[in-house]
């Protein structure tokens, strides 16, 4: 199976976290603003910053494709796996094999097999080397791992992670995606971005041989997956983020809404604060924490 997945990172991901928690809502009319145009940009798989380590494909198949580009008709969600209300599971991370490298680890989805749906963890960070300064496998919600990045102090815009699939997903049987999270936002609203990549809101342009994921007519600015922000504490909190919790997906000038169609990347975004300097907005150096486990649909 060809690879059919992109990951937002660098800046683009930052700012998907910072608009997703409207943090910079009031200052978008300035053109110095780095979140004036980020709703364009982000959540979209932009290459601003560096790159991402992970995985993707199917189990074993590990690579950097781009995704999203593609003609309607011939993506991989032309035919997305209908997930059945009796398979919920995404991720519990508990599969994982001590000292095994997450850049090529892959496991069944849900962890049933027979489906033959593959997943597996990517991050991304502002660190040189586009990486949170640390990531990996970390104890757990009740359970031996979970999936964690951190960064003693972030200095760009912050950091991410996420989840590839190696099939598009129907989940319209379910109301909406919980899972566990504990860390520490650097943010004064103290939250994080999760982003939907759906097949509608990735951008299909230009065309090339290796890449069949969207069918949004315009570019990574104009095509923007839709988020939802949630509250991050020290105390591991269960998070459940209902379909209509998700907004601001766009296709050029359709607005795109969700009811768990077309799914074919999962990721989190944690930013740091940005303020007003001399002469452009700046980030504010910070730490963060970002832990997640037990990711099920409901």
């Amino acid at each position: 199976m060809e690879t059919t997945y992109k990951r937002a990172r660098g800046l683009a991901a930052a700012m998907a976290a910072l608009v997703g928690l409207g943090q910079l809502a009031a200052c978008t009319t300035d053109e110095d603003d780095p979140g004036a145009d980020a709703d364009a940009d982000a959540s979209t798989g932009g290459s601003a910053g560096g790159s991402a380590t992970g995985a993707a494909g199917d189990a074993g198949n590990t690579g950097t494709g781009t995704g999203g580009n593609s003609t309607p008709g011939n993506t991989v969600c032309a035919n997305p796996i209908v997930l059945a209300s009796a398979s919920p599971g995404i991720a519990d991370f508990d599969a994982y094999e001590e000292g095994a490298d997450i850049s090529s680890w892959s496991f069944a989805l849900g962890g049933d097999s027979s489906t033959g749906i593959y997943s597996g963890p990517f991050v991304y960070g502002d660190e040189p080397d586009g990486n949170p300064e640390t990531y990996g496998m970390v104890a757990g919600h009740d359970s031996t791992y979970a999936l964690g990045i951190a960064d003693t102090l972030a200095e760009e815009y912050g950091g991410g992670m996420g989840l590839w699939m190696s099939d598009c997903l129907d989940a319209t049987a379910f109301s909406g995606i919980s899972f566990w999270v504990r860390g520490s936002a650097p943010n004064d609203a103290s939250s994080a971005v999760m982003t939907l990549m759906m097949e509608e809101t990735t951008s299909s342009t230009p065309a090339t041989a290796d890449s069949n994921v969207g069918t949004c007519p315009g570019d990574d600015e104009t095509c923007v997956a839709p988020t939802a922000s949630f509250e991050v504490s020290d105390t591991w909190t269960e998070i459940r983020l209902a379909w209509s919790d998700f907004t601001g997906g766009r296709a050029v000038n359709t607005t795109v809404s969700v009811d768990g169609r077309n799914i074919w990347q999962i990721q989190f975004d944690i930013g740091v604060e940005w303020v007003p300097g001399d002469p452009e907005y700046v980030p504010v150096p910070a730490p963060y924490e970002l832990v997640v486990d037990d990711l099920t649909f409901y």
